[in-house]
């Protein structure tokens, strides 16, 4: 039996406002087209006025690796969702959400590569 990830709605307060976060699921990241080197950590986000966002974490490949992951083959791990978690708080403190943001955009924002995985991970035990 495989382990589901379905959170309940997560509160945040940013200089940009309050947000409701819930994560939805892993996908492969698609950026014009091509499928990249990277998993799209996919959120739904509530703003304090009740407009809802789907926004995107892309993850690299290269950032998963190097983050220890106890997920089966496709599944989620829970230290990589911690990582893009962590992501999306940053990110939504420097960007409000807006419709129809475009990806490079929103990459620019949520995007982890392995530096920033190392980031967010914090030192060594």
């Amino acid at each position: 039996m495989s382990e589901v990830l379905q959170h309940g709605w997560t509160r945040v307060r940013t200089p940009n406002g309050r947000y409701e976060y819930q994560f939805q699921g892993r996908t492969p990241a698609v950026r014009d087209g091509r499928y990249e080197d990277a998993n799209d950590y996919q959120f739904l986000v509530m703003d304090e006025n009740g407009w809802l966002y789907k926004i995107p974490v892309r993850v690299a490949a290269e950032a998963e690796g190097a983050i220890e992951t106890s997920a089966a083959q496709g599944g989620v791990s829970p230290a990589v969702l911690r990582i893009a978690e962590a992501q999306l708080r940053a990110g939504l403190a420097e960007f409000a959400p807006r419709p129809n943001a475009p990806s490079a955009e929103l990459d620019a924002h949520f995007a982890v590569d392995a530096a920033r995985a190392r980031e967010l991970a914090g030192p060594p035990d």
